[in-house]
């Protein structure tokens, strides 16, 4: 199956995948962006226009998907299904591991993207985990400070791309291989592991002091993920550290684990009947929920719900009443 259109949120305009990936520019009615070169990173998708934060980027679905860590020949028995044309656009595609796997295999997993699936043959709760080879979103660079989201719609079966903020034309387009928390060390590690190849990001180029500085604050995030937990019977506590991963999570550009501190502000707020600072908490959450994974993501339909009555949740009123405080305004 060819990869899907580029759709534009906003407009609902219709982008065409190009056949010729390898080319600058992507013919479209309005294009969003380009395959270009980019310096010591390969290929890779630049905004050609300024996109807006949330705004869909593209939604492809997977040429073919298989298993986790498949065999050459399962690779090659899905290639065999698909046209001349996409075999030729996925043998373009990078391969990080000559001289380690076979041709096929080493573009497989140089560029696979892992979703869950609901399969009801599996015995448990029947989610599958597949490896999906996508021609178009494999040009995607990793980034550690990523502008991009990613998230599979198992209804339609399309992997949808957003950006989690303002992106500037000429900015490339990235998501992150890796846990964005880590440390340089542990995501180049990570990232080497996982793809065979040494992360060169804006993040992982920082050097002396503002490298130092930048681990700092993502394992002070990581650490008060953790901490937060725990402060179930201390909501003021609970909510100074949130206001501190908050404020890091913007110094380091990072929209990921926004929604999950908001949404446990909310939760420290109901939990002492602080109603009006409560959907303050849940309206950001939901905010950052429809970025990275879109308005009709279960996420975002359950934020919304407790916006409108933040009083449904269960742990309402548990402890004494109390004022804590709402976002910082953006």
């Amino acid at each position: 199956m060819k990869a899907q259109s580029i759709t534009n949120s906003s407009k609902d305009s219709i982008v065409n995948q190009t056949s010729e990936l390898s080319l600058d520019i992507i013919e479209s009615e309005e294009e969003i962006f380009s395959v270009q070169e980019v310096p010591n990173r390969g290929n890779g998708l630049v905004a050609v226009r300024a996109i807006g934060r949330g705004e869909v980027v593209l939604t492809e679905s997977p040429l073919f998907s298989l298993t986790p860590s498949p065999s050459n020949s399962s690779v090659l028995s899905a290639l065999s299904q698909c046209s001349r044309d996409e075999q030729r656009q996925f043998f373009a595609l990078s391969n990080e591991y000559k001289g380690h796997l076979l041709p096929a295999l080493g573009i497989f997993e140089s560029n696979a993207l892992y979703y869950h699936t609901i399969d009801k043959r599996e015995q448990g709760d029947g989610v599958q985990e597949l490896a999906g080879l996508f021609l178009l979103a494999s040009r995607f660079n990793s980034s550690c400070t990523p502008n991009v989201s990613r998230c599979w719609d198992p209804s339609q079966q399309l992997m949808i791309f957003r950006t989690l903020q303002n992106v500037q034309e000429g900015e490339e387009l990235c998501f992150n291989y890796c846990d964005v928390l880590g440390t340089k060390e542990q995501r180049r590690e990570d990232v080497m592991q996982e793809r065979n190849f040494l992360c060169r990001c804006e993040a992982c180029e920082l050097e002396g002091d503002e490298s130092a500085e930048s681990d700092r604050r993502r394992s002070t995030i990581a650490r008060l993920f953790e901490e937060v937990g725990g402060c179930g019977k201390e909501p003021t506590l609970g909510m100074r550290k949130i206001k501190i991963a908050l404020r890091l999570l913007n110094e380091e550009r990072l929209v990921h684990y926004e929604t999950s501190f908001h949404y446990d502000a909310f939760q420290f707020c109901i939990l002492v009947s602080d109603f009006e600072n409560a959907k303050s908490w849940i309206r950001r959450a939901w905010e950052v929920s429809c970025w990275t994974s879109g308005p009709d993501s279960d996420a975002a339909r359950m934020f919304k719900m407790f916006w409108a009555n933040p009083r449904a949740h269960e742990l309402a009123g548990t402890l004494p009443d109390a004022v804590l405080c709402g976002p910082e305004p953006y």
